[in-house]
């Protein structure tokens, strides 16, 4: 991990605090993955502002968390990022049972994002992961938040924000990050305007 030369806050939202500490199992996207490892003060916020529960690693995300890394060194520093008690991953043998409904699940989403996208002349923006963890998300439903670095893979249509995050940038910026679960309800309507 990269030293932060200037401290970075982490801003919540009261909802954040309430989501982390709600029943609710947290994962994080591969997004949200690369941020915490590179900033080590936005890190310990986030564990601190856990306060003792977990992230959930979906196998795909963890995937495309090391996928481009060739340097040894480098591989290793991730592994290690990885392995640190902040992360719960999935049963392998649960993962298995249901693997083949959480890829039902995303091309059925895949189709709604093409077709909402359509309507709005977009691009649909979700890359497999992205689609994969979307339809593990709508299997687990209500019993799970996302974090992601990245909503526009997770359409509005189907995903609501449940909570923003929000990250002081070295530049002064601030990037939100968002909380995200899965809507049974706009699924159910998107899924009738397909054609």
């Amino acid at each position: 991990m990269r030293k932060s030369t200037k401290k970075m806050r982490l801003l919540l939202d009261t909802n954040a605090a309430d989501q982390f500490h709600k029943d609710k199992v947290v994962f994080a996207d591969n997004d949200f993955l690369g941020m915490i490892f590179e900033d080590q003060e936005v890190f310990g916020q986030i564990v601190t502002k856990l306060n003792g529960k977990q992230i959930g690693l979906y196998q795909f995300t963890e995937f495309e968390f090391l996928r481009d890394v060739f340097a040894p060194e480098q591989r290793k520093l991730k592994e290690e990022f990885l392995s640190k008690s902040l992360f719960v991953r999935i049963d392998e043998e649960v993962h298995l049972k249901v693997f083949s409904k959480i890829m039902e699940n995303a091309l059925l989403l895949s189709k709604i994002f093409a077709h909402q996208n359509q309507k709005k002349h977009q691009k649909n923006l979700s890359s497999f992961v992205d689609l994969v963890l979307a339809g593990f998300l709508m299997y687990i439903n209500q019993n799970a938040v996302l974090i992601t670095g990245n909503k526009k893979d997770f359409p509005s249509c189907v995903f609501d924000v449940v909570s923003v995050l929000n990250k002081e940038e070295q530049d002064g910026s601030i990037r939100a990050i968002c909380v995200i679960s899965f809507n049974e309800e706009h699924f159910r309507e998107c899924l009738k305007e397909l054609p």
